[in-house]
C-alpha cells in the first residue's frame, strides 16, 4: 500500500512538474464571481476592539467577501460581491452592530 502512495506522489510531481497538473486543475476550478471593494468611513473606530467589531459585522452580510480595517485611518476596506449585497447594505449593518456611523464614500458622479 505504502508504495502506491509513493509511485501516485512521484506520478503527481511529474505531471506538475510537466505544466500538466496545473492546466487541468486551473480548467477544473469555477472563476470568482466578479468583485468590487468599497472603502467605508468609520470614524468611531479608534482601537483593535473596534476593528474587530467592525469585521464581523461586515462579515455576516452575504456576499462580502474580505473586510480589512485600519483604525489609524479609521476606515474598512470591504471586497463583496456586487451582486449579493451593495456598499449602503453593508454600512447599514456595520452601524446596526456595532452602532459606529459608517459612511459611504460618494460616487464621483455630478447631477
Amino acid at each position: 500500500m505504502r508504495t502506491i502512495g509513493v509511485v501516485t506522489a512521484v506520478f503527481v510531481v511529474t505531471l506538475a512538474g510537466a505544466g500538466l497538473l496545473t492546466t487541468t486543475l486551473a480548467q477544473n476550478q469555477k472563476p470568482e464571481s466578479s468583485t468590487q471593494v468599497v472603502t467605508l468611513k468609520v470614524p468611531d473606530m479608534d482601537c483593535g476592539g473596534c476593528e474587530i467589531g467592525v469585521k464581523i459585522a461586515a462579515r455576516k452580510v452575504d456576499g462580502v467577501k474580505d473586510v480589512k480595517t485600519s483604525s489609524d485611518t479609521r476606515t474598512a476596506d470591504v471586497r463583496f460581491d456586487p451582486s449579493k449585497t451593495n456598499a449602503e447594505a453593508i454600512a447599514k449593518a456595520i452601524t446596526k452592530a456595532t452602532g459606529f456611523k459608517t459612511e459611504v464614500p460618494k460616487s464621483g458622479k455630478k447631477p
